[in-house]
């Protein structure tokens, strides 16, 4: 296959193992596996999701170090397949897959599909789910090749996968990865699949992400003008800590709290570029606060008070009153104005 005046060489190998949910005392059993012929239909469906890998695996992953040590264990199996490209040395990431694959994921096919782009070497790994309602013919190691394309058949369009190239080996520490198992592109992959079984993370660190989404949204707040817009945008920014600790991106946030089209593109214009949009990074609360934070007091008669966490005392005034009353004053011209029908939301 050429693309963009590249062509992707054949690949040279391809080997699928039969992986099921891990279970005390299943350690020592033998994963069924098969060296899968380099033609027919089956071949034919693997080879599809082999060319696309590059344009469709758009979530940027990095081996995660061990320590202060360059190595990772997954990668250590990932690097010895690929120079021995046995049977036996995918077997192990097989199994290292099984030990990270739960009832709740249950069994599945992982693929491991080997060839050559130019001087680069290219491993694509893909795990496909199997329906409930094959059973599978394992023996002595081996599966049946007509059981395959019927779980090809039905999950060929199904499937998790990641891709890592270079043209040396000791380079294979970044990749990317895709999950076409969830409905919105805005989800990440689950989290056995990329930290637990690849042993990676995304690329871009729990801080860098979170830092530059929190100044594109605090910059966005700041540049309209338009009073519904910009308490669109103090809204998404007080419900961030909802998000703590999970994994999304500048897209994904949006998506989450439903932004109009006008509020994304006030974030999206103080962003680097759009590309960034769609990485994927961990969403850490205290570094977004440090950018950007807004405190909002609703009373019981319906009035909601907002304003910067940084500057809120220093804006709104506060006194005490009898029976646990309050009252709150803020002095300030008038920049908006409007009537909206219904209450708060």
């Amino acid at each position: 296959m050429c693309s963009g005046g590249v062509c992707l060489m054949p690949i040279e190998s391809i080997h699928t193992f039969l992986v099921h949910p891990h279970a005390p005392g299943d350690d020592q059993r033998n994963i069924g596996g098969i060296d899968v012929a380099l033609n027919g239909k089956l071949f034919d469906t693997l080879n599809s999701v082999y060319e696309k890998s590059d344009a469709e695996c758009d979530i940027e992953i990095a081996f995660v170090p061990n320590g202060g040590a360059q190595q990772n264990h997954c990668r250590d199996l990932i690097l010895s397949y690929v120079r021995n490209r046995s049977l036996d040395a995918g077997r192990l990431i097989a199994n290292r897959l099984r030990e990270h694959t739960t009832n709740r994921s249950k069994q599945g096919l992982l693929v491991l599909m080997y060839g050559r782009e130019g001087q680069d070497h290219r491993l694509v790994i893909s795990r496909y789910p199997t329906n409930t309602g094959i059973l599978a013919e394992e023996n002595a190691g081996r599966l049946d090749v007509q059981f395959l394309e019927r779980v090809f058949m039905r999950s060929a369009f199904s499937y998790k996968a990641a891709v890592y190239q270079h043209a040396s080996l000791e380079r294979f520490w970044d990749g990317r990865a895709v999950d076409k198992q969830i409905s919105s592109r805005s989800l990440p992959t689950p989290e056995y699949w990329i930290h637990g079984f690849l042993l990676s993370d995304f690329r871009t660190t729990s801080a860098q992400g979170t830092r530059r989404l929190a100044v594109a949204l605090k910059k966005a707040i700041s540049s309209v003008d338009n009073l519904e817009l910009k308490q669109e945008l103090v809204a998404a920014a007080t419900l961030a800590r909802g998000m703590a600790g999970q994994p999304t991106s500048v897209t994904g946030f949006c998506d989450r709290y439903n932004l109009s089209a006008p509020a994304r593109a006030a974030i999206t214009a103080h962003l680097p570029n759009v590309a960034v949009a769609a990485q994927q990074f961990t969403l850490d609360v205290a570094v977004f606060d440090e950018e950007v934070a807004y405190r909002t007091v609703q009373l019981d008669t319906g009035v909601l008070i907002a304003a910067s966490a940084s500057e809120f005392d220093e804006l709104v005034d506060r006194e005490e009153l009898a029976d646990g009353e309050e009252r709150f004053s803020v002095t300030g011209h008038i920049i908006n104005e409007r009537l909206r029908r219904g209450g708060i939301s």
